[in-house]
């Protein structure tokens, strides 16, 4: 029930006021209606014995019509029903009866009030009359008179005990009713003043279980009662709770702290592996729009592996288990659980590793490919010094054959250390680049004199279509180095009698107030690049086709150098077909 303290005392007391009232009232009513027949029966016995000694000094009974007079009159001084009967039963008189009714009277002898008076002198009954038809109360006393002998009768009509038991119970509900009344109304002042102070108790125990207003305020004792003892204890009960709550909001912001700096992904869970905190690096890791509390672990990352792991903690009281595991995004992550004894839950830390096993196969992939390229002229030169050695040096064919080929390799081998070390200089940041306006047409130009004797062995046209006035904010030397490379890739790959063009154009200016973009575009009517090659032709040592590559003489660093170059100056490098055939490389770097 929702019902207050006061409700259920007052409800209380209504239910004692009413149930003893009731009690009571019947008890008194049962009490006073025995009382009342004893007296009415002490009443009729008195009229009775008053009848009956009238009765005995009567010289006249012998005549029906002097008795049947002398019980009108008795009955007329009385009040009550009075009627003589002689020794055999016979009605003589009666005060509640005429003539013409006393003589078809039916004999009274077998009447219990009658017998029991000739029997035992004196007869008492409580039955209906069939003569005047109601209950009626009876006494009879025999008497012996100077001619007749017989019975004197007292009656009294049970309806007027009836009527005063109804008066009785009428003035036992109205004072009941008032009773009632003050009862309840001293039962609620009585329960207001007495409930005051434990109406207080329960609001501040609202606003400490709440937290509103900022907390619970101390109670008055003004008593030494229970409920000022009461009122003492939850006082003390508030000023411990706020220390303890302030001393957890403390150790809590401080968590908070610890949690939001440590740049590993943290997750605690509960013993059915369902989170109940992270924090922000396990947001960003799983990639999570906002915290996943009550969420089961497995839904949220959907790694089987995990549930493997989790398995494994809990089958051990106090374990600390780690693994390797790929996220679904992606990330691959080293996973320790340990599991938390005073709770069985589990704290899951997840580390990102995956930037760090991607260096580990950069680091891999580029000893594999430099221990490759330096392995292939170094053999080279072994092989042919050998055979140098070997007496081919003074053969007039094939010494200076052998002699250029060492040549060629170790120009080979200086080439790709250099590109090496630039490579080197330029990620670890020590290759300082001084950016100022440089004119695109100068750079082109430059990059274009030492490929022209190659170009002309290979019969092919190159072109430029530059306007004079473009330049762009740029490290000389860088872009130099950036255009040479590409004007030599496509001057190698293309096929003889072909073309190559280098055009430089302004981009649409998007922001006013800034001085653009400039595209320099490379482009040659070669093989081309597959799509499926052109997220990788940036790589260091990627070729398209390895053979071909090294045939050329290609180091596989120079499109590697060219955009880390283009990027170092705040520039973008890139690869698509050329309309009319082959490649198009395009450089864009900011405008002077």
């Amino acid at each position: 029930m929702n019902a207050s303290v006061r409700l259920k005392l007052f409800g209380i007391s209504l239910v004692l006021v009413v149930g003893v009232g009731l009690l009571s009232g019947l008890y008194l009513e049962r009490q006073l209606r025995s009382w009342l027949m004893d007296r009415i029966e002490l009443e009729l016995l008195s009229q009775a014995r008053l009848a009956r000694d009238l009765l005995e000094t009567a010289p006249e009974l012998a005549d029906a019509g002097a008795a049947d007079a002398l019980a009108d009159r008795m009955g007329s001084s009385t009040g009550l029903r009075i009627t003589i009967v002689d020794d055999g039963g016979k009605m003589l008189g009666d005060s509640s009866l005429d003539a013409a009714d006393l003589a078809k009277a039916q004999s009274h002898r077998d009447r219990p009030e009658i017998d029991q008076a000739l029997q035992h002198g004196q007869g008492t009954a409580s039955r209906h009359s069939s003569s005047v038809h109601t209950d009626m109360f009876y006494i009879a006393l025999p008497f012996r008179g100077v001619q007749v002998a017989g019975v004197v009768r007292a009656a009294m009509r049970l309806t007027e005990v009836d009527a005063a038991a109804r008066r009785l119970r009428w003035v036992l509900f109205v004072a009941g009713l008032l009773g009632m009344v003050l009862a309840v109304g001293s039962s609620g002042l009585a329960s207001h003043l007495a409930l005051r102070p434990l109406r207080s108790l329960v609001r501040n125990a609202r606003q400490v279980t709440s937290g509103a207003d900022g907390g619970a305020k101390r109670l008055p004792v003004s008593s030494n009662d229970e409920l000022g003892r009461l009122a003492g204890s939850f006082n003390e009960l508030v000023d411990e709770l706020d220390q303890t709550l302030s001393s957890l909001a403390g150790e809590r912001d401080r968590l908070e702290t610890i949690l939001g700096g440590v740049t590993e992904a943290l997750l605690a869970l509960d013993p059915d592996d369902k989170v109940t905190h992270v924090n922000r690096a396990a947001i960003d890791l799983l990639e999570l729009s906002r915290p996943p509390a009550g969420q089961s672990l497995l839904e949220l990352v959907g790694v089987p592996a995990l549930g493997e792991l989790m398995e494994r903690v809990h089958g051990q009281s106090s374990a600390v288990v780690e693994s390797e595991l790929s996220l679904p995004h992606g990330r691959t992550v080293l996973a320790r659980a340990a599991s938390i004894k005073s709770t069985g839950g589990t704290i899951l830390v997840m580390l990102d590793i995956s930037e760090m096993r991607r260096l580990e196969k950069v680091r891999r992939d580029f000893v594999a490919n430099v221990s490759h390229e330096l392995r292939t002229p170094v053999s080279v030169i072994q092989a042919n010094a050998e055979t140098l050695l070997d007496g081919a040096l003074t053969h007039p064919l094939r010494g200076p054959e052998f002699t250029s080929a060492i040549l060629r390799n170790a120009q080979r081998l200086s080439r790709l250390i250099s590109d090496l070390l630039d490579l080197s200089r330029i990620e670890s940041g020590h290759f300082a680049l001084e950016l100022q306006p440089t004119v695109v047409s100068s750079a082109v130009q430059r990059a274009v004199e030492p490929l022209s004797e190659l170009a002309q062995r290979k019969r092919l046209t190159v072109h430029t279509h530059i306007a004079a006035e473009l330049a762009v904010l740029a490290d000389s030397s860088a872009l130099d180095q950036v255009l040479t490379n590409l004007i030599d890739n496509a001057v190698k790959y293309t096929p003889e009698d072909g073309h190559v063009e280098i055009r430089a154009t302004r981009a649409p200016q998007l922001q006013s107030g800034s001085a653009g973009l400039i595209h320099i575009d490379v482009c040659d009517d070669g093989a081309g690049i597959e799509p499926r090659h052109r997220q990788r032709i940036f790589e260091r040592f990627y070729r398209v086709d390895p053979g071909r590559s090294r045939e050329m003489g290609g180091t596989g660093l120079g499109l590697a150098i060219v955009k880390h170059l283009v990027g170092a100056m705040h520039g973008e490098v890139g690869v698509t077909d050329n309309p009319t055939g082959g490649s198009l490389f395009r450089v864009t770097l900011p405008a002077a």
